[in-house]
């Protein structure tokens, strides 16, 4: 039901919904002006390419990709400062976008660009990405970011925070520990290795456009393993692992030097840890009890509010949904408040940020809001208020009042530049609300008095990083990056005294006051996470902002200097673009990838040509599909249709078909072959939901299909004829009624999905409790119908938590039945049920299946055999696996129905790898199953969940 419109510059086409056009035109002018000096040491510029910008999403994010070639923008600004930086949202997004569309255009060469030309784009990207490690992608994004931007990510303390406090603690990982992360410590992700090692290799060689010919060596030959090392040989005298330890070498020494010089703020550590998993305390809010409440997560733990009491101990309090995290929480009247995503039920582009509460001692929650685009949260002193700031669908910020019951807005505040506001947070009193405010890239923290709506600048940070303001008494207190680390600052608004409160070895992060004025609590990173701290208020004790010695991110000015445009988002022009409609049938048929690939089960190759539109409305797929199984092939169509609620899905198929069975007649065992002829309709919605509103990740499908099926010169290989019948010297049948025979099924399929499952921290294999739900129904409720037939399955999942953390006990139940009939015209639908492990089941008309597992992890080995291989988890999982079922017996002899009972007991060893130094994580293991019945031991090799 959208509008979109569309402006086309001579390199870019912008794509924008109703109420947008000031910020499209003004990305349009962005694109122009950074298009060559951003591609410029990669030495190629890209083509023409589309830009979608969405205006009705929460999240903050953007995107590059092929398959179709397009970026997409989500332009909700986030709150944190340590993100954002100084810039505004849609410029950085610009700049660090746009370098990921110059690399996708330097992929385009030598046999990568042989590789376009003959398989198209999605071939294109899976060469590119297997022949240049993701942390160049990410790594070089953020350089250029940092290079054309006074604040990109590479001059902000807080990125490198966990790689800073990994070195400086003596923990030697390995490059493919750095790149490819563990289970057993935290590491940074990639884009952090990679800026690192982009940046030290340009300043190493003090050439901005090495990379240029290292990523051409090895994008020219992506199907030689290894040559993005061999190029960075050729160009440095390094292979990449040499790199990354003369990187780490030379920056660890740089950071060392610089602590040479810190004079350590002595504390008070708050919270106790019982192990050395790396966990995080983060927004420390005192409570009227003395207690402290924080955000705790982890490698081992999900995002949580725990409250810590004045001897350390801590409480669990609440696990809150999908975060939208401003940087802060607040508390006051022992009430909490934060923001959570909400999410629109059918369209993925369009969610929602909102606020909620918990009453802590009452253990009590609610959302304040629904439906809003609000980030940041701070309760006032006498809880009854919530400040925060709201971003509206034309990208306009304003800061707001609300009601903590009603959730109403009480006070709007102008914002007539629509400067950008962040972290709000109101004074000791309740008379006013300290926040960020940012023009052009240059910050202040100002005051707005309640009851008036004046502004009052209190700080003119100006290109200073600054965030988290607190506002307490007389005394302003935020965090900076001044020093090159991140501490809490104070000034003292009388007499303008400005000064450094902390001073921390690796960080100091968001200050809180108690309520007695006495002590100032805040983060204080250490080798295993965020401590929360303590120290005294006293202002003698704080050094003067003058005697601070300032230093210089590591490579932030090389870069600037290499590039030679420090200045290039200062002067971005406005130029008038022309702008129209852009209608969804213009570009419905949108070509992107051709030639022959193979599906996820390498089963079946497919020729043919793949379709979507930029706005993933329509979706075309025409082919030739050969399935290696049966040796046969068809001609196919898929159409699907997704811009209504209901998704249209279409498909149409025809060609040969053949399939064979084992039998045994008369204690001889035999195959039977056949085949035939193929013509297939179907035509179905489905509606894709998500449901998630808490700690569960949850989502609902309901889908609905109808299909033709028409065979024709069906015969096999024994009489010639159709389906084959048998009959042994006991008279048992053998009727093959998986296969059509001649003429026509007329079908219906409806099915259910639902998911429910608490969120995983990256240790755990499953989540501690969930439900999976899924339920199909076949049948052939048309006369026109040749054949009939019927089955229901319904599966259930159910997930709990084991003895330990990151243990899991689950298990799933299954009912089915299934039509069975003499009759020739019976059908016999595909079986939707699991089997036991290590058995092979007779088919039945009515199966019942329950499985029991128990899963927890070994062994986290961290081990590197060369390049080849990288294993970082070692886990088990024992099973006991039970099934049942009946079937009538049509043979007429013994029992009019035939019962059968599987029972299976074992235990599977799984390794987590990656291989070739792919950033991809595969499993694979060994299964040994123990059948009760047969008592016939199997071992298989299984990769996921498939044995063989």
């Amino acid at each position: 039901s959208m509008k979109w419109f569309q402006i086309n510059t001579n390199h870019f086409r912008i794509l924008y919904p109703t109420g947008f056009e000031k910020e499209a035109l003004r990305v349009a002018n962005t694109f122009e002006h950074i298009r060559e000096p951003e591609a410029a040491s990669l030495e190629v510029t890209p083509k023409k390419i589309s830009i979608v910008l969405h205006s009705q999403s929460a999240t903050s994010n953007g995107f590059v990709t092929l398959a179709p070639r397009r970026s997409e923008f989500f332009a909700m600004p986030p709150q944190n400062y340590n993100f954002i930086g100084n810039n505004d949202w849609l410029t950085l997004l610009s700049s660090h976008e746009y370098r990921h569309i110059v690399q996708f255009q330097k992929s385009k060469v030598g046999f990568n660009k042989a590789i376009y030309f003959l398989f198209g784009q999605l071939a294109q990207a899976g060469m590119a990405f297997v022949a240049v490690p993701q942390w160049f992608w990410e790594g070089d994004a953020v350089a250029t970011e940092t290079a054309f931007t006074h604040s990109g990510r590479g001059r902000i303390p807080e990125f490198d925070l966990l790689l800073r406090t990994n070195f400086l603690e003596g923990k030697k990982f390995s490059y493919n520990k750095q790149y490819l992360r563990s289970y057993k410590h935290n590491v940074p992700d990639h884009y952090v290795l990679g800026y690192h090692m982009v940046s030290y290799l340009r300043k190493k060689t003090g050439n901005p456009d090495v990379w240029s010919e290292i990523t051409r060596r090895a994008w020219s030959y992506p199907f030689i393993p290894f040559t993005f090392s061999s190029a960075i040989k050729k160009e440095a005298g390094l292979y990449v692992t040499d790199l990354y330890k003369e990187m780490a070498k030379d920056v660890k020494q740089e950071w060392e030097e610089e602590q040479k010089a810190i004079d350590l703020t002595p504390f008070e550590k708050i919270n106790q840890r019982s192990s050395k998993t790396y966990t995080d305390y983060s927004y420390p809010q005192q409570l009227s009890d003395g207690s402290i409440v924080v955000l705790k997560a982890g490698i081992g733990d999900i995002s949580q509010f725990v409250r810590i009491s004045e001897n350390g101990m801590e409480n669990k309090l609440f696990v809150p949904g999908p975060l939208n995290d401003a940087g802060m929480l607040s508390a006051d009247d022992d009430k909490l408040v934060w923001n959570e995503y909400r999410y629109d039920p059918r369209w993925q582009t369009r969610s929602y940020s909102v606020i909620r509460q918990l009453d802590i001692f009452e253990g009590k929650t609610k959302g304040i809001t629904r439906g809003e685009r609000y980030a940041a949260a701070a309760i006032s002193p006498d809880g009854t208020k919530v400040a925060t700031v709201e971003t509206d669908k034309s990208y306009g910020i304003r800061l707001l009042v609300v009601d903590r019951v009603t959730g109403e807005v009480i006070k709007r505040f102008e914002n007539a530049n629509n400067s950008f506001i962040s972290m709000p947070r109101w004074n000791s009193s309740g008379e006013k609300i300290v926040f960020i405010k940012m023009d052009s890239g240059n910050k202040s923290l100002v005051s707005c008095d309640y009851e008036t709506g004046a502004i009052e600048s209190l700080y003119e940070a100006g290109k200073e990083n600054v965030g988290h303001p607190l506002l307490y008494d007389d005394y302003l207190f935020y965090n900076s990056p001044v020093s090159g680390i991140d501490n809490v600052y104070a000034i003292n608004l009388s007499t303008r005294a400005h000064y450094q409160v902390t001073s921390s070895k690796y960080g100091a992060y968001n200050p809180a006051i108690s309520d007695d004025g006495k002590t100032i609590f805040y983060n204080d990173q250490s080798g295993v996470g965020l401590d929360v701290v303590k120290i005294d208020f006293d202002p003698s004790q704080w050094k003067r902002l003058e005697e601070i010695k300032t230093h210089e991110n590591l490579f932030s000015k090389v870069l600037a200097e290499q590039e030679g445009s420090p200045d290039l988002m200062e002067n971005i022009p406005a130029k008038e673009f022309q702008t129209s409609r852009y209608h969804r049938a213009q570009g419905m048929i949108n070509p992107h990838t051709w030639g022959p690939y193979t599906t996820s089960s390498f089963n079946t190759l497919d020729i043919g040509i793949s379709s979507r539109d930029v706005l993933s409305t329509t979706v075309i797929d025409l082919g030739y599909r050969y399935d290696a199984i049966e040796k046969n092939g068809f001609w196919r169509a898929d159409f699907s249709y997704q811009g209504f609620y209901p998704i249209i899905d279409a498909g149409v198929s025809f060609g040969n078909r053949s399939g064979d069975e084992n039998y045994t007649l008369n204690n001889v065992r035999n195959t039977i072959n056949f085949d035939w002829k193929e013509t297939k309709l179907e035509v179905g919605l489905r509606i894709p939901l998500v449901t998630t509103h808490s700690k569960y990740s949850s989502s609902v499908s309901l889908g609905n299909y109808v299909g033709i099926t028409r065979v024709t010169d069906f015969k096999n290989n024994v009489d010639g004829a159709g389906r084959f019948l048998q009959v042994d010297t006991l008279g048992n049948g053998f009727f093959f009624s998986t296969y059509l025979d001649n003429g026509q099924l007329l079908f219906n399929r409806a099915n259910l999905d639902v998911t429910h499952l608490l969120r995983r921290s990256r240790r755990d294999i499953n989540s501690k409790w969930g439900q999976v739900l899924s339920i199909d129904y076949l049948n052939t409720p048309f006369q026109a119908s040749d054949f009939k037939g019927e089955l229901f399955s319904a599966l259930a999942i159910l997930y709990f938590p084991g003895i330990m953390n990151h243990h899991s006990f689950w298990g799933y139940g299954g009912y089915q039945r299934t039509f069975f009939s003499q009759r020739s015209n019976s059908y016999l639908f595909r079986n939707q049920m699991p089997s036991p492990r290590g058995h092979s089941i007779l088919r039945l008309q009515d199966y019942y299946i329950v499985t029991g597992n128990y899963t927890l992890p070994l062994w986290y080995p961290d081990i590197a055999i060369g390049p080849l291989l990288n294993i970082q988890r070692i886990r088990a999982n024992a099973f006991f696996d039970y099934a049942y079922g009946e079937r009538p017996n049509f043979s007429g002899v013994g029992s009019s129905v035939i019962k059968r009972t599987y029972t299976s007991m074992g235990g599977e060893l799984k390794m987590d790898f990656n291989v070739m130094r792919l950033l991809q994580q595969f499993n694979i293991g060994v299964r040994y199953s123990y059948p009760i019945e047969t008592q016939s031991p199997t071992f298989e090799v299984i990769i996921g969940n498939i044995g063989f």
